[in-house]
């Protein structure tokens, strides 16, 4: 029995370990053709990349640059967007992801955002949701660490330091694990894409008969609210909701 879960575990690490070698072989590849100003191959191998499920920020970025320098707006976006969930405060991902966006032909206004709602998911956005729960165990670690100094402690001075530092810390932790969920909560509930076709009529209603509703372009960001057969009821920015092809968008 030891030996048949000792070669599952070779197994398994090999075929990790194949997997992060063809990664970064095509990962070296897409660079190489990159520098070299070939952008269709840099997309390839870059896709290729993201095949084997070693999915990184840098990738989908360099991946986003070369979508960019062929003009391509919505591919672009797109993997700009995806470098930022894995990388939030990336800022030179933020700034290509901005140049990007003055290549689209829509300009939507965004309807103003209660400041309270805008603060926490500024906060909530600031790191990924990974990132949120480390620092919440890292929190608990401290919470735990200055509860056992505050037990031993032999004087008051060092008691009552270590017991309001407990509490604070023990406060942060539950801060930092609320707007976790919160972050976790809201990935999951809102569903975002990116636009792809060069130009699409949103429908009022899933299918082609219908009256149109507004003419969308490609690398505009909608939310998605709901799916029906082929169609997605998306939602802009600025409140318009409307229908469009599933084919016609990418999700996020």
């Amino acid at each position: 029995m030891k030996w048949i879960i000792s070669l599952i575990f070779v197994l398994i690490v090999l075929q990790v370990q194949g997997q992060e070698d063809v990664a970064s072989t095509a990962f070296a590849k897409a660079n190489q053709a990159y520098t070299a100003e070939n952008y269709e191959l840099a997309i390839k191998s870059y896709q290729q990349v993201l095949k084997t499920n070693v999915h990184s920020s840098e990738a989908y970025f360099n991946l986003g640059n070369a979508h960019y320098k062929l003009n391509q707006v919505g591919p672009a976006i797109y993997n700009y967007e995806k470098a930022l969930q894995l990388d939030p405060n990336n800022e030179d991902v933020l700034n290509n992801l901005q140049f990007a966006q003055q290549m689209k032909i829509d300009a939507v206004e965004a309807l103003p955002e209660n400041e309270l709602d805008s603060r926490v998911s500024s906060i909530a956005g600031s790191l990924s949701v990974d990132e949120w729960a480390y620092v919440s165990i890292l929190f608990v670690i401290v919470t735990i660490l200055l509860f056992i100094l505050f037990h031993y402690s032999q004087t008051t001075g060092k008691k009552r330091l270590f017991f309001i530092l407990m509490i604070l810390i023990g406060l942060m932790a539950v801060g930092s694990i609320a707007i976790g969920f919160y972050a976790k909560n809201t990935l999951n509930k809102e569903q975002y894409a990116i636009v792809y076709a060069t130009e699409f009529t949103a429908r009022t209603e899933p299918k082609t008969s219908s009256d149109s509703a507004f003419v969308i372009h490609e690398g505009t960001k909608v939310e998605v609210l709901e799916e029906f057969n082929e169609w997605a009821r998306i939602s802009l920015e600025n409140g318009s909701k409307a229908w469009v092809a599933l084919d016609s968008i990418k999700k996020l």
